[in-house]
């Protein structure tokens, strides 16, 4: 099976979360690529510019939350 390159983006205001995760997904996941944003309008511009194939968005941050990243992302195709 070809390992196809997979660009994953976190979103998350607890610096610690993003390093956790990035690590458990470069040691599970060696040929994808770790995007890291630390706010939820950080997190739209680089999904606009990288067109992540999963994102992973934590809920609970201080001005845009979880639910309002994700109304702007499905709001945009």
């Amino acid at each position: 099976m070809e390992n196809k390159q997979i660009k994953i983006l976190a979103i998350d205001d607890n610096f610690d979360n993003l390093t956790t995760i990035e690590a458990l997904i470069v040691e599970a996941i060696p040929h994808a690529t770790v995007f890291l944003a630390n706010s939820g309008l950080e997190g739209l511009e680089k999904a606009a510019s990288e067109l992540p194939d999963v994102i992973l968005l934590d809920i609970i941050m201080p001005i845009m939350d979880g639910y309002e990243v994700c109304r702007e992302l499905k709001s945009n195709s």
